[in-house]
C-alpha cells in the first residue's frame, strides 16, 4: 500500500513538471513580447517627432526636417595621378537631405554624378588625400559637384551633405 502510494506521488510530480515547464516558457516569451513592445511604442513616439515637417517657431527661425540619406553606391573605385607607391583610391561615399524628392533626383541624374566624382577623385595625389584636412577637403569638393549638377538639373542644390563611409588608399 505505502508503495502504491509512493507510485502515485511519483507519477503525480512527472505530470505537473511538463506544465510546470510550458508556464514558465510562456512567461518568458509573454514577457519578452512586451518588453519588445514597450521599445516599440517608446521609439514609435521619438520617430513621429522626427519625422515633423519643418516648422518656423515663434522667433521665426526654421527648425529641420527629418535626415534622409543616399548612398552613391557601388564604391568609387580609382587610379592616383602622378608618381607615389599607392595606386588606388576606393571611396564609399553617402549623402544627407532634407528633402525625400532629392534621392529620386539622385538616382535619376546618378551618370552624371558618378562622372563628375570619379574625375574629381582621379585628379587628387595620394598626398593630396594622406592627411585629415586633405580628406575634408575633398569631402567638400565632392559636395559642391553634386550640388552644382542637381541645382543645373533641378533648379535646387538639394544635398544638404557628403560623408565618406569608406576610405581606402593602396
Amino acid at each position: 500500500m505505502a508503495e502504491e502510494d509512493q507510485d502515485e506521488d511519483v507519477t503525480q510530480e512527472k505530470k505537473k513538471k511538463p506544465i510546470l515547464l510550458i508556464a514558465i516558457a510562456a512567461l518568458v516569451l509573454l514577457g519578452g513580447g512586451g518588453g519588445a513592445a514597450f521599445f516599440l511604442m517608446g521609439n514609435e513616439d521619438a520617430n513621429a517627432a522626427v519625422e515633423e515637417e519643418s516648422v518656423a517657431d515663434a522667433e521665426g527661425e526654421e527648425t529641420l526636417t527629418e535626415a534622409y540619406y543616399f548612398s552613391l553606391d557601388p564604391p568609387f573605385v580609382v587610379n592616383f595621378s602622378g608618381t607615389s607607391r599607392a595606386r588606388f583610391l576606393q571611396v564609399s561615399i553617402e549623402g544627407l537631405t532634407r528633402d525625400s524628392k532629392v534621392k529620386e533626383d539622385i538616382t535619376k541624374h546618378i551618370p552624371q554624378v558618378r562622372n563628375n566624382i570619379v574625375l574629381l577623385l582621379s585628379s587628387k595625389t595620394y598626398d593630396e588625400l594622406s592627411t585629415q584636412d586633405g580628406k575634408k577637403g575633398l569631402r567638400k569638393e565632392v559636395l559642391k559637384e553634386i550640388q552644382k549638377i542637381l541645382e543645373a538639373e533641378t533648379g535646387k542644390e538639394g544635398v544638404e551633405d557628403v560623408f565618406f563611409t569608406s576610405f581606402v588608399m593602396q
